[in-house]
């Protein structure tokens, strides 16, 4: 008959149950935070391609206006659009299309060139960018 409790070999087994849980849990947060990030370029890239198939369908110069201080993207149709929460947005353009502090956009002409940007976002230690070709207008 054995006495009550638990085998040196059970109590190593649950620890090492728990020390590879506790490993997994940064993982999971850091890939939750780079699904937010890539979803948030995702987005940005899709309002930055809709804005050049407009201008180039309307036969008319189209933007896409950033805010950097709330973190909003507003594209060539529809209202502003806020980034998800905790998601930095930084952009890169001409100076020309800078307005009002933390106001930048990209603009579209009708052939389809851009006056060309980068946008960044990021969260955490994780980071995406999209880019648009000032000659081409492509968004990548």
């Amino acid at each position: 008959m054995r006495a009550p409790g638990f085998t040196l070999l059970e109590s190593l087994v649950v620890l090492l149950i728990v020390a590879l849980a506790a490993t997994a849990l940064p993982r999971v947060s850091g890939a939750r935070q780079g699904g937010i990030v890539r979803a948030a370029a995702d987005g940005v890239a899709a309002s930055l391609r809709e804005a050049r198939l407009v201008a180039r369908a309307d036969g008319r110069e189209t933007r896409v206006v950033f805010d950097t201080g709330p973190g909003t993207v507003r594209p060539a149709r529809g209202p502003a659009r806020p980034l998800p929460a905790g998601v930095r947005l930084a952009v890169e353009g001409a100076a020309a299309e800078a307005g009002a502090e933390g106001r930048i956009a990209i603009r579209f002409d009708a052939e389809g060139g851009s006056t060309g940007g980068r946008v960044t976002v990021a969260l955490g230690s994780h980071a995406a960018a999209v880019e648009v070709d000032w000659m081409t207008g492509h968004v990548r």
